[in-house]
């Protein structure tokens, strides 16, 4: 075995142990389920086909809990904040389509299917929550994804996370250059 190799398995095996180690401090359930997850992305060697996959279960996990939740409270293309505001009578910022309209300066996002979504992966969208969520007690990042926790350094959560309107090929570039 290479020395590459050992040392790619000694991080895999610190991982995984931590990665155990916060579910169990978490209470949370079914750990054992939890932890195939993260052997499945151990099983990936290479390291951009891992990147992609964790990419793509973030945005999954991501996009599951704001739907599940209805966090945002979509109707009639208003969220809740801006049904919040309507009903307050304020007519300041009643657009459509919430934050993926509010922070474009009066435009939509390109990206943004009506009735359907975003039609590209963006983690700095999807964690993205405005002050009216956040006072409601919602907010998300990468690393409190239990299966993301240990992957990323410091850099590439904050790039993760502060990266808007471009699609995952754009940022897995950039997390590669932040190893």
């Amino acid at each position: 075995m290479k020395i590459k190799d050992q040392i790619r398995n000694q991080k895999d095996t610190r991982i995984y142990q931590k990665t155990k180690k916060y579910l169990e401090r978490k209470k949370e359930t079914d750990i054992e389920e939890k932890m195939k997850v993260v052997e499945k992305i151990l099983e990936l060697k290479e390291l951009e086909k891992r990147y992609s996959y964790l990419y793509d279960l973030i945005c999954d996990y991501l996009d599951y809990e704001f739907k599940e939740k209805n966090i945002c409270g979509f109707d009639c293309g208003l969220c809740k904040r801006r049904k919040d505001m309507i009903a307050r009578n304020i007519q300041k910022d009643t657009y459509e389509n919430g934050c993926c309209h509010g922070y474009l300066k009066g435009k939509t996002c390109e990206h943004l299917e009506p009735g359907k979504g975003c039609k590209i992966k963006n983690i700095g969208c999807k964690t993205f929550t405005c002050f009216y969520l956040r006072k409601q007690g919602y907010r998300y990042h990468v690393k409190d994804i239990y299966f993301a926790r240990y992957f990323f350094n410091p850099r590439q959560l904050f790039y993760m996370e502060n990266t808007f309107f471009v699609d995952k090929p754009i940022i897995l570039e950039g997390i590669m250059k932040r190893r």
